[in-house]
């Protein structure tokens, strides 16, 4: 039996027959859907499962001539609007007449293990794009992604960025931390680092330097919002300001240092003042 299941929030549909029952996928437009066990119902055939016009007399469709019957043949699919038996080939809903479109299968399984829910909980695949994929875990919902289709993925965010009006970023509080458990890499085995990305989004990833980035449930779109809020060209900013303020005190620091030496001045014959000002800077 082939499922077909609906986002809530924007309707899109998909083929979730190789999900089981009970786990979790992310729609397009980033709402956590879950394949739930269809309770599957026979219904009149009341509409054209061709075009969903109001079914009229005769064996075939008076408006596209589709047969009836050849749409009564393979009640395999369920309609994910009224959980009706439909055919495989339908383009509409023969009870209640919503078009079935689902948006290509949620994916394939992989090789893969989970990093954060481990044993045998294998990942599957979805595809952004032509060259653009990622794995997503129906357990707990959460992405793996390599590092070219990350940052893919966050230069059109920061395309988005339409005002640059962020809050400071330094007068954030830190982010908290509880018991850090470091996750192994899908790819190579070893374990991640955990980093806050961008410095000050407050959100904690794992980062594989070699395969890809793990984001938990949610994760992937609170650094989006962030990014197209202008959270990353602010961070890079204060990154600058805080690298030249570093310059700046390590210039004035050789500038007292050659002073209290006695470097550079014009009559040698002066003595030397005391160092008393380098105990001072670099006392630990």
């Amino acid at each position: 039996m082939r499922i077909l299941v609906a986002c809530h929030d924007c309707n899109r549909q998909y083929d979730a027959t190789s999900y089981p029952i009970g786990s979790r996928f992310r729609c397009h437009c980033g709402v956590v859907v879950r394949v739930e066990q269809p309770e599957a119902h026979e219904a009149a055939v009341v509409r054209c499962s061709g075009c969903g016009a109001p079914r009229s007399e005769g064996p075939s469709c008076a408006h596209c001539g589709s047969s009836f019957a050849k749409f009564e043949q393979d009640l395999r699919s369920i309609c994910p609007h009224c959980v009706t038996r439909v055919s495989d080939r339908a383009r509409f809903c023969h009870s209640c007449g919503k078009a079935i479109a689902a948006d290509g299968s949620v994916g394939e399984l992989s090789d893969k293990i989970c990093p954060a829910c481990g044993g045998e909980q294998r990942m599957h695949s979805r595809a952004l794009g032509p060259d653009l994929s990622l794995l997503e875990c129906s357990g707990c919902a959460g992405l793996w992604v390599g590092h070219e289709t990350f940052d893919h993925v966050i230069r059109r965010a920061e395309d988005m960025v339409t005002e640059f009006a962020p809050t400071k970023a330094e007068a954030q509080p830190s982010v908290a931390v509880g018991a850090v458990h470091y996750r192994p890499c899908p790819e190579c085995g070893q374990l991640m680092n955990r980093s806050q990305y961008g410095r000050y989004s407050r959100v904690i990833v794992d980062t594989c330097k070699a395969h890809g980035v793990w984001l938990d449930e949610g994760e992937l779109s609170q650094i989006l919002e962030w990014v197209r809020g202008g959270g990353l060209d602010r961070s890079r900013q204060l990154q600058h300001e805080k690298n030249m303020q570093r310059l700046k005190d390590q210039a004035q620091v050789t500038a007292i240092s050659r002073g209290s030496l006695g470097i550079g001045r014009g009559d040698h014959n002066e003595p030397v003042q005391s160092n008393s000002v380098l105990v001072r800077l670099f006392r630990f």
